[in-house]
């Protein structure tokens, strides 16, 4: 509910007055001199409107709405007179001094819709108000928080001068406001950057486009900093740019890291290159004298068991046994070696794919009759051809069903090969399952790390290098495909090996 004070020295006045607007649900309030009314305005604020007649014996009403209009500027001012001196009334509402002239003897509707005219008037001055006290409040709030911002802050006019700076930048560089306000930001430069970036800078920020980028700057003692900023135009009403805003944060000990760690990628890369070349060296130097205990330990036990001395026969298969041993390990030292150094080259042919099976499962079949385990293929005649490395694809089915051999005692073994369509690419699926001993989830995030096996204890128990599964999974890669592992302790472990039926761009990068 508004209110509304009337000053009048005539009470039946100020009494019909009252009548009418209280009938229009305001809450009034009365005076019949201009002294008093003061007081009330006083007394009474907010007071939405004020009307006050112009002749009144103790004050008139010109110098009462001229003390209203000091102590409560937004309350609407209305004169009431009997004088129709409508030069005098049209200057004391363009003064200001007067909203709206009220002439005797009043019309009821007239009071009425001037007085709401007057009360629309004190509203939207509120709000103008409230909005101009909201406004100044966030101004307030985004200077402190610009003030208290972890990164500098660079305000500059259309040329580049800059007109402010924030205590972060202050901190940073060691320029305080004074020294820098006037000056161009170029005397934090070190001159790392070219004249033509510099020119797209300011071309890409005039044409009212945010711009991003690295600063190496010097700070006021010639020390070198790093910084990331993003400068913006700042515009008015109108669109038109005024000035420039560039928030920067100091990016000098990310930059040192990356340093380091380019540096830690370089040696790291260069000790694996050593490495790969000293694995291949080796590796070479000791196939030969490998070869050559493999092939005279044959022919000795060869000789051993002609000339019937049977005692040195059992030594002599040990002596192959560890050769060949050995042997494996070695290549597959020189085929990892290759792989890392990016060496190693993928020989596609085509390839009939149940002949490869079979071939396989001849291989392992002694395997899987040692432990006692039953080893089924299912596979369907109709598998047809794939373009891949046979040499490494074999290997691969060597090393899943041989593992799933070494692992399953009086178990079962099985290979499944299906084709697969996915994204409009045909696959083929080798599916190795075993019911053997089974993995752990600790054990199954380390089964194809070069080197570890699932248990420390299966290596005394099972032999072997660590490397077999890490090999096939690589060569997986390199031909275009992958291998995933599921498993459980002790009911057994499924390992599956998806390659495309064509190879698109073998790729040594794994």
């Amino acid at each position: 509910m508004h209110r509304v004070l009337i000053v009048d020295d005539e009470t039946a006045f100020l009494d019909l007055l009252r009548d009418i607007l209280a009938a229009e649900g305001y809450d009034v309030i009365s005076a019949e001199n201009g002294k008093e009314a003061i007081e009330k305005l006083k007394a009474h604020s907010p007071i939405a409107v004020t009307l006050a007649d112009h002749k009144m014996p103790v004050m008139k009403g010109a110098e009462y709405l001229k003390i209203a209009r000091e102590i409560s500027p937004n309350t609407t001012r209305i004169m009431m007179t009997a004088f129709r001196d409508s030069e005098m009334m049209q200057e004391a509402i363009n003064k200001g001094e007067v909203f709206r002239f009220l002439t005797k003897p009043i019309d009821v509707e007239e009071v009425v819709n001037v007085t709401r005219l007057g009360v629309e008037r004190y509203e939207a001055i509120a709000q103008r108000a409230e909005k101009e006290v909201e406004k100044d409040d966030m101004i307030r709030k985004l200077y402190r928080g610009v003030q208290q911002s972890p990164a500098s802050v660079v305000i500059a006019d259309r040329e580049g001068n800059i007109e402010y700076v924030n205590p972060k930048f202050t901190k940073l560089t060691g320029y305080a406001l004074e020294e820098v306000k006037g000056r161009n930001p170029q005397i934090l430069k070190s001159d790392d950057r070219s004249p033509e970036e510099y020119r797209n800078l300011w071309e890409t920020i005039r044409s009212g486009q945010d711009w991003q980028g690295e600063f190496h700057n010097r700070k006021k003692n010639g020390e070198p900093y790093w910084e990331y900023a993003t400068i913006s135009p700042i515009k008015n009403a109108q669109g038109e740019i005024t000035h420039f805003i560039a928030v920067e944060e100091d990016i000098t000990g990310l930059k040192k890291t990356e340093e380091e760690l380019r540096r830690a990628k370089e040696a790291a890369e260069a000790a694996t290159r050593a490495k790969s070349v000293f694995l291949a060296q080796m590796s070479h130097e000791l196939r030969t004298p490998m070869n050559a205990i493999l092939g005279y330990s044959e022919l000795l036990e060869e000789e051993a068991a002609e000339k019937g001395v049977e005692d040195f026969i059992p030594d002599l298969q040990k002596i192959q046994s560890a050769g060949k041993h050995l042997l494996g390990l070695i290549n597959n030292i020189l085929d990892l070696s290759k792989i890392e150094s990016g060496k190693m080259d993928i020989h596609s042919e085509t390839v009939e794919l149940e002949e490869l099976v079979r071939e396989a499962a001849s291989v392992v079949k002694p395997l899987a009759e040692k432990n006692s385990n039953r080893l089924e293929i299912h596979a369907s005649q109709d598998l047809g051809t794939i373009e891949t490395d046979s040499t490494k694809l074999l290997q691969i089915l060597l090393n899943l069903i041989g593992n799933a051999c070494k692992f399953t005692e009086k178990g079962t073994v099985t290979l499944r090969v299906d084709r697969d369509i996915q994204d409009g690419r045909d696959w083929f699926v080798f599916k190795v399952t075993d019911t053997g001993i089974g993995m752990t989830p600790e054990q199954m995030s380390k089964v194809f790390q070069e080197f570890v096996q699932a248990d420390p204890s299966t290596h005394r128990r099972f032999g072997g290098t660590g490397l077999g599964l890490a090999i096939s999974r690589l060569y997986c890669r390199l031909m275009g495909g992958d291998i995933e592992a599921e498993s459980e302790s002790g009911k057994g472990s499924t390992f599956t090996a998806r390659l495309p039926k064509n190879i698109k761009k073998p790729s040594s990068h794994v």
